[in-house]
């Protein structure tokens, strides 16, 4: 369906633009101007849709007062994604996109063998003929009908005009114009858009106006030194022969409207304005089709946020390591970035580290305590520590292709700067969610490990953002580019500026699961987070119940035989529903469901992921038997699980 807008939108402005052509330019005197007009049009007709241009915000101020959605909030982790395969309905069967995209390809087949045959039929013609080499051109003559034309340096003459005689020279004068003015690479260039976008209707169009330009302006140079009337009279010599494609042939090419412009008066005072017309048109054009309204906030006129910002390891400590590219030294390229370009976002950037080293001691706990107090000690609003992932197979130095993305960690529940942290990473994630993929859902942990620590000793609302997998070859990619990691540092900011609004109603949409994590009532936070913004909340069921199901727990709830024997049951059980084979649905479905503690499961469902998968992934869920429950404090509870399901489709 993309790929029709795009198309509808071509059409449009090249109707547009031609429109604006036939009202104010067509056959008026300023060739040169038209001649470039026409040649941008097929132009600008593929690019403007193509392009994507935001809307400044004193354009948008409606924006600034826009609400946040609050994401939910899960577990670390969720199980290894199992992936179930399908085979393509066979040929016999095509979609329509398909049958589409076939005859769009032999259409365009027919035209570029068409171009082609007679290209090849006017660099053959020369052979063996006799020639007359002058300074602008090459005078070939032929027995050819439809003499004299020109296709790039060479003049084909035929035998009926003698070169010599008044009107010859005039003749000729006219077609070493054409030939100087490079008119042929004109044609070539609208025989290329055709092939390409043969379904626009108005490059014939375009052609044929094109061409009468070309001879307009040959024919005011040929006539300019000679009676216009008598050099007029000389298109009405009846030469036999039809026009050769790709060429501007003398006699046969719209006779009428020629001698009209010859023999018209060349004064027009409509001339300037006509032209000067073009640039509101093209004004309403971008806007049209090529500016979106985005949540992007310039806060030049409200206070500066102050942030720390953490590059992650460093010194004696590399993070992660794929292949010799070491962890912390993208963190630190990232976090510099974040710091070069702040100014433009009006935050004040504070780094935990400028270099290789361990910041504040070498010793890995003195360091961890360092980073955590700087927020307190630079008496700064916001904190975000920089990583990549990897998984244990990276750590190997294997590549792997399931995992992939970023993810945004906060702190636990109990943290007195959770709710500030939520809200900041729901933003952080919808501004980085356009530029990558991102997972949907906030991050907890209850682990002990070093990257934890800032978080569950955090002073400030905190987020940990993990800058996809660095043992995924497509994010390392990513990772590694220049221009991909000044569009990471401009997306935190974007994150943090837009955080920093003032006067905001954040509106929380709770999804499925993620109730519990709110207490009933208007939530009111202490610190920076809350100058001047307020947070709605929707009354919860089951606040304060301890016998609500846990998103964390201390020992997670399994399959019987474990990861390998769940693995072992969906791969058995999976089947790719029939109805998504034969519409040729692929994705990702995200099945929740809640494991009690006598093992049963309950609240079986997707929380995303198509339609035609979703039923398919309960059912394997639903039937896959009695769990081990979890555990928390040695205390067997009820707690919530996510299995991922991969569908896709391989061609037989």
């Amino acid at each position: 369906m993309n790929i029709l807008i795009y198309i509808i939108k071509t059409v449009l402005i090249s109707g547009l633009l031609l429109g604006y052509y036939w009202l104010f330019l067509r056959n008026r005197f300023f060739h040169g101007f038209n001649r470039f007009f026409l040649l941008a049009i097929p132009v600008l007709g593929l690019v403007l849709p193509i392009l994507h241009l935001s809307i400044p915000i004193f354009w948008n101020p409606g924006a600034a007062g826009s609400p946040i959605r609050l994401l939910g909030v899960g577990g670390g982790t969720l199980e290894e994604a199992v992936t179930v395969y399908a085979g393509r309905k066979g040929s016999g069967q095509l979609s329509w996109q398909s049958g589409i995209g076939i005859f769009s390809g032999l259409v365009s087949g027919v035209l570029l063998l068409r171009f082609y045959r007679n290209l090849r039929f006017l660099y053959r013609l020369p052979a063996g003929k006799q020639k007359l080499q002058l300074p602008e051109a090459t005078i070939c003559f032929v027995s050819e009908r439809g003499t004299p034309f020109s296709f790039f340096k060479t003049i084909f003459w035929g035998k009926e005009t003698d070169l010599n005689s008044p009107a010859g020279r005039q003749i000729l004068r006219h077609e070493i114009f054409h030939v100087r003015n490079n008119h042929s690479f004109d044609i070539i260039s609208l025989e290329i858009f055709t092939i390409i976008a043969w379904f626009n209707p108005f490059y014939p169009l375009i052609r044929r106006e094109l061409q009468i330009i070309h001879e307009y302006g040959a024919d005011a140079w040929a006539a300019e030194d000679s009676d216009k009337f008598e050099y007029a009279g000389l298109l009405l010599m009846n030469m036999a022969g039809s026009p050769r494609s790709l060429t501007h042939p003398f006699f046969k090419n719209q006779i009428k409207r020629r001698i009209t412009m010859i023999t018209r008066n060349n004064k027009n005072k409509r001339a300037l304005l006509g032209r000067f017309m073009i640039l509101p048109l093209l004004a309403i054009l971008i806007g049209l089709f090529s500016f979106r309204i985005q949540n992007h906030f310039h806060l030049s006129r409200s206070k500066s946020i102050r942030v720390v910002i953490d590059a992650g390891h460093g010194g004696s400590f590399n993070g992660a390591q794929y292949n010799g590219v070491l962890e912390k030294n993208i963190n630190l390229t990232i976090a510099k970035k974040i710091q070069a370009l702040s100014g433009e976002y009006n935050v004040e950037v504070i780094l935990s580290r400028e270099s290789d080293v361990t910041p504040g001691s070498n010793e890995l706990r003195e360091s961890l305590e360092y980073i955590t107090a700087l927020p307190k000690n630079k008496n700064a609003d916001l904190f975000i520590s920089i990583h990549v992932n990897s998984t244990e197979s990276g750590q190997e130095g294997k590549v792997q292709t399931s995992r992939s993305g970023f993810q945004i960690y906060i702190p636990l529940n109990a943290s007195k700067v959770y709710e500030g942290s939520l809200k900041f990473g729901s933003v952080m994630t919808e501004v980085i969610k356009p530029d990558y993929t991102i997972e949907p859902e906030l991050k907890q942990t209850q682990g002990n490990g070093g990257n934890i620590f800032i978080l569950r000793n955090a002073t400030v609302p905190a987020l940990l953002i993990e800058c996809g997998y660095m043992d995924n070859p497509t994010d390392l990619k990513y990772l590694l580019d220049e221009m991909n990691q000044e569009k990471i540092a401009r997306d935190i900011l974007e994150g943090i500026r837009k955080y920093n609004l003032q006067n905001t109603v954040y509106s929380a949409a709770l999804l499925s699961g993620t109730a519990s994590s709110f207490p009933s009532g208007n939530i009111a936070t202490s610190g920076p987070e809350n100058s001047g913004m307020k947070m709605e909340s929707t009354p919860v069921d089951n606040a304060g119940d301890s016998s609500a199901p846990l998103r964390n727990v201390e020992v997670d709830a399994e399959y019987p035989g474990g990861a390998a024997g769940w693995l072992a049951y969906l791969t058995k059980n999976l089947k790719y529903p029939d109805e998504a084979v034969n519409k040729e649905v692929q994705g990702s479905v995200i099945v929740e469901f809640v494991i009690n503690e006598d093992g049963s499961l309950t609240d079986i469902h997707a929380i995303s992921g198509p339609r035609q998968l979703r039923a398919e992934s309960i059912r394997v869920v639903t039937e896959s038997g009695k769990w081990v429950p979890g555990r928390n404090h040695g205390v067997i509870v009820a707690s919530y699980h996510k299995q991922p399901i991969n569908y896709k489709l391989a061609v037989k």
